[in-house]
């Protein structure tokens, strides 16, 4: 009995994937910043984050969904997408989504701003993409990188009303160590 859960722990391992999920992956995907860490590139995020760090927004049709570090971006995945038990809900209608190009993520010390410098997914206002309310829209968006230290810091598109929702999402952090002002001799 012990050397049939030993073959089948074997098989089981040997079936497994040691390749990189390819899902929503950006363009420039060999910049991944990755730390030291075997788990880091197949390690999937979910909202809500167990461990933190995605984020909240007043709008419950957005969702951070991951936040990566490469090189030269700081990149956000997120989706949008109505819930279908929400009783306040059109959910057989269309929305037009965009997004703006002035949008900046800002350290939560505010000191620090970063540019929006392009996106996927979703097209940057004045145009807009339609879309039905029971479908989800997943995207991407590429901000400067953030300055090492800043590990926490929110997303503002623009400022919402009664005619418009924005994506601002707020509260959330990456590991992004600031370097060690020690000189190796």
């Amino acid at each position: 009995m012990k050397a049939l859960v030993a073959l089948l722990l074997l098989f089981g391992a040997a079936c497994t994937s040691s390749r990189t999920p390819v899902v929503n992956a950006p363009a420039d995907g060999a910049e991944y910043y990755q730390p030291n860490q075997a788990t880091y590139a197949v390690r999937n995020r979910i909202y809500p984050d167990p461990h933190g760090g995605l984020g909240h927004s007043q709008d419950p049709d957005i969702r951070v969904t991951d936040i990566r570090l490469t090189a030269s971006y700081t990149v956000l995945y997120l989706t949008f997408g109505k819930d279908p038990n929400d009783r306040n809900n059109n959910y057989y209608g269309s929305s037009s989504v965009s997004f703006n190009p002035k949008a900046v993520l800002a350290s939560s010390d505010g000191k620090r701003t970063y540019a929006l410098l392009k996106t996927e997914g979703i097209p940057m206002t004045p145009q807009t993409r339609e879309i039905k309310n029971d479908e989800k829209v997943s995207f991407v968006l590429y901000f400067e990188r953030l300055d090492k230290g800043v590990e926490s810091f929110d997303l503002f598109e623009c400022k919402s009303d009664n005619q418009s929702s924005c994506f601002n999402v707020a509260g959330m952090t990456i590991e992004n160590p600031a370097e060690s002002s020690a000189q190796p001799r």
